[in-house]
């Protein structure tokens, strides 16, 4: 029960443990270490876990053979359209690609960084427009006889706002379209 409540507190310190005591247990280093170069780990930190997570079920890894596995799986994670995804979904770049292998995973991250902002964007310009409208529909003048000035002038003002943010919205929807042309270019160029 102990170990289970490490693993468990080791999840939610790491994020994700990389591996199980079962793992260690079954102790296929090579797989392991391909397992974690795929996946961008960094070398040092999820070798330390491993050990720590392993030490508690009395295994010890084989540091070689997860050194090879990890170097297989780096090669998987370190091309240029990983970085594509990886940028794409705006995880951390841990530096971690090898000096031949890194400018071209750097040059699809940035291209996938890009695409990532620019969708962000464009999600809150639409929210935005979506408040506004809401707003707008809740607004309605009170007794025809009273002085609804405020609120026809509040209902103006979000609606030459909601004018404003349909221009940035073409225009990051424009700039989102230049940037999937630039990323197919760069697919159609590896």
């Amino acid at each position: 029960m102990r170990a289970l409540i490490m693993v468990s507190l080791a999840t939610l310190t790491f994020g994700c443990a990389p591996i199980t005591q079962e793992e260690c247990l079954a102790g296929d280093w090579q797989s392991i270490g391909l397992r974690d170069g795929q996946a961008g780990r960094v070398a040092d930190q999820v070798l330390a876990r491993h050990v720590g997570i392993c030490a508690r079920a009395g295994v010890v890894p084989d540091r070689d053979l997860w050194r090879r596995g990890y170097a297989a799986g780096l090669l998987r994670y370190c091309t240029p359209l990983s970085g594509l995804e990886e940028g794409r979904r705006n995880t951390r770049y841990r530096d971690v690609c090898p000096a031949e292998s890194e400018p071209g995973f750097l040059r699809g991250y940035e291209l996938g960084q890009l695409a990532h902002a620019q969708e962000a964007e464009i999600r809150q310009i639409e929210r935005e427009i979506s408040e506004l409208e809401r707003r707008n529909a809740a607004l309605r003048p009170g007794d025809p006889d009273a002085d609804n000035t405020a609120v026809l002038q509040e209902i103006a003002a979000n609606r030459s706002r909601i004018s404003f943010l349909r221009l940035d919205l073409l225009r990051a929807r424009t700039e989102l379209s230049r940037i999937e042309r630039e990323i197919r270019a760069f697919r159609a160029g590896l």
